[in-house]
């Protein structure tokens, strides 16, 4: 009789961080954000420099929509606001003031109820709507840029 081949050893689920992950990209004149939950301070200071790097690659007149789409939850310790609200203040000394801001917050992710203190974060320097879609939210990022006399724009591609 042949020797039974030894099975793997058991596999462990990767331990999920107690952090999320932010991603930023510019597509034409929009800068999309998507940003996975629950926040800290530390990954909000990340942002703030993403955001910055991406704002390098907008059109040179600065024009642009913003959009942010928000995925698994919008747990947010008071450093981590604190930290947001100084990154949002500070965008304008780098010439970084969308001309308004669109949050995709699909119902029921962990951490709804903070959402319009978070909005009015934002709506201190631009208009702030909310979509429960993507297509929505691109329809509402396109209308503020034509509204605004800029071309719309085509959305990136999703997976």
């Amino acid at each position: 009789m042949s020797p039974s081949p030894s099975l793997p050893p058991p596999r462990r689920p990767a331990a999920r961080s107690s952090f999320g992950r932010v991603s930023v990209g510019v597509y034409g004149r929009v800068m999309m954000s998507v940003a996975e939950g629950p926040f800290d301070a530390a990954l909000m200071s990340a942002v703030k420099r993403a955001i910055a790097l991406a704002g390098k690659r907008l059109p040179a007149d600065r024009r642009f929509g913003d959009l942010i789409e928000i995925r698994g939850s919008l747990q947010m310790d008071a450093d981590a606001l604190a930290e947001l609200r100084h990154s949002i203040h500070s965008f304008a000394s780098l010439g970084l003031v969308a001309i308004s801001t669109v949050f995709l917050v699909r119902p029921g992710i962990p951490g709804i109820e903070r959402l319009p203190a978070l909005m009015d974060i934002w709506r201190a320097s631009r208009p702030v709507r909310r979509a429960d879609s993507f297509p929505a939210a691109w329809a509402l990022v396109n209308a503020d840029l034509k509204a605004a006399g800029l071309p719309p724009q085509e959305p990136p591609p999703r997976s």
